[in-house]
């Protein structure tokens, strides 16, 4: 009996490792799944549910269109529900079935992090949409990203805010998970770098719900700017909270409040708000354009940003399939490096360079209720 047990773990643990012969075979044989990591319940249930219906479109286009060489791709979706262990959780789930090839998500830096190792261990590409954090890809040989990171936003915020805008005397407020703190750290950087001066940096915990003492501070400081990296459920209960205080600062963010939640549940405390985004639907190139067609046909709404970065991370991970086959998960990694020329509807993406692709980030604010182009 005690040998038979040291044999099934012996067992478990290379199925967890992707490292049993008998793991590749199986993707050969028989189905290909994808699986999608996402919140779809909780504070950040839009930007899950996103991702559920690009990647949806994507894996429903390729299998009108005959599969993957014959073979059609099914979507795994599992809920992480932000949970940075939730995540680990779905991850070892989706590495022990020999069916999945691949993984789309998570939202957060955070979730996707936690993850990574488990992934990596398998040799299975994790490729997120919008973990934008400096250090994730770093973990390992198999994690990609579609989003900019915070290590090019926060500084192309901070020259937005310091250059454009001539603001000197700024103030953060930042979710204090592995996204924020490396959201503000490299804005505060690139902004004191400028000129400016940093008159408070104020950190909030994950769920937090007064920010009546963040805001008499801040208040009492009198910022020209505030810079803060949230999420859409944080950033309208910290504006509602400083409306009532008749608190109204010029607010500058980053695109992870591209939403329209953050519209329907900010109402008049967000107007003013300037953000930049990694896609916009007025947008005139081609790959943009049908996108937002499509989406919109489909669900009966616009898409954002999140929606189009969950398109284009199941976007490349298809091309690479088409290019490596569907034999083996460690290949899909050489088919994602040797990606040329995929225009997507947030760009041109690339891996020749790195896993983390240079991106063009448009301008946008909220005006009369909508998101807008920013004007000066």
């Amino acid at each position: 009996m005690i040998k038979k047990m040291a044999v099934t773990g012996m067992m478990v643990g290379l199925i967890l490792a992707g490292g049993i012969a008998g793991l590749e075979p199986a993707l050969a044989a028989g189905e290909v799944k994808i699986g999608l990591s996402a919140p779809l319940t909780g504070d950040w249930a839009e930007y899950g549910n996103d991702f559920k219906r690009a990647v949806s479109m994507v894996i429903d286009k390729v299998n009108k269109e005959g599969g993957i060489n014959g073979k059609k791709l099914e979507l795994v979706i599992a809920d992480s529900r932000g949970d940075a262990k939730e995540s680990v959780l779905i991850a070892e789930k989706f590495v022990a079935d020999p069916a999945i090839i691949a993984q789309v998500g998570d939202f957060s830096s955070s979730s996707t992090m936690a993850a990574a190792p488990v992934y990596e261990q398998a040799k299975m590409v994790q490729i997120s949409p919008t973990a934008s954090h400096q250090d994730w890809t770093k973990k390992g040989e198999f994690m990609f990203r579609v989003v900019a990171t915070q290590g090019y936003e926060g500084p192309y915020n901070a020259r937005w805010a310091v250059n454009d805008l001539k603001k000197k005397k700024i103030a953060t407020i930042y979710i204090n998970n592995d996204w924020g703190v490396d959201a503000n750290k490299y804005f505060v950087g690139e902004a004191r770098r400028l000129g400016a001066e940093i008159v408070a940096e104020e950190a909030f915990t994950p769920g937090e719900k007064d920010f009546n003492a963040v805001i008499s501070k801040l208040k009492r400081l009198e910022p020209d700017l505030v810079y803060m990296p949230t999420f859409y459920a944080d950033f309208t209960a910290i504006l509602n909270q400083a409306e009532r205080a008749r608190f109204k600062p010029t607010v500058l963010a980053n695109s992870s409040l591209f939403s329209v939640k953050t519209l329907e549940m900010g109402g008049r405390a967000v107007e003013g708000t300037m953000i930049p985004v990694n896609y916009f639907g007025s947008d005139p190139r081609p790959a943009a354009q049908n996108f937002t067609k499509e989406y919109k046909a489909l669900y009966g709404t616009d898409p954002n940003q999140f929606a189009a970065l969950a398109y284009d991370a199941a976007g490349v991970l298809v091309a690479a399939l088409k290019a490596v086959g569907t034999d083996s998960r460690a290949r899909v990694r050489e088919g994602l490096i040797g990606l040329k020329g995929y225009e997507g509807a947030t760009g041109p993406i690339s891996y020749a360079e790195g896993r983390d692709p240079a991106k063009l980030l448009v301008r946008i604010m909220i005006k009369n209720g909508q998101w807008v182009l920013y004007k000066p």
